[in-house]
């Protein structure tokens, strides 16, 4: 179950107007597993990330967790992480390239947190 289908709107969203309120610069993440994959879940789904973050910047960081999750062992070589926005609308995958606050203004959820999935590819054919 997603963090969106246990926890209330008003609860989300007066928890993203509170940290939104105390710190401007940042922006609020809530990434999880997506759905038909086969990556372990991250402990931690809650990130507060600086919008001059790049997206890599916090894929990197997803990769990082899914590691600790896995016990070190992480993603097979031929393996590789994928970001996608689930804004309830469609699913985008993000570009590597893009501030976090270019992707959290035109992707936020009407709760107030940007909804990131993460998932894993095979590289080699």
């Amino acid at each position: 179950m997603s963090l969106k289908e246990t926890v209330p709107f008003e609860k989300r969203a007066a928890e993203a107007s509170r940290i939104l309120s105390k710190y401007p610069d940042r922006v609020p993440v809530i990434c999880e597993k997506a759905p038909r994959t086969n990556l372990p879940e991250i402990e931690k789904k809650k990130f507060l990330v600086p919008g001059s973050m790049l997206c890599g910047e916090f894929k990197y960081i997803v990769h990082k967790h899914i590691q600790q999750a896995a016990n070190g062992t992480g993603l097979a070589a031929d393996q590789v992480i994928y970001l996608f926005t689930t804004n309830g609308r469609s699913n985008t995958a993000v570009k590597t390239g893009a501030l976090m606050s270019e992707i959290y203004d035109g992707y936020k959820s009407d709760d107030g947190f940007l909804y990131i999935a993460y998932s894993a590819e095979n590289t080699l054919g």
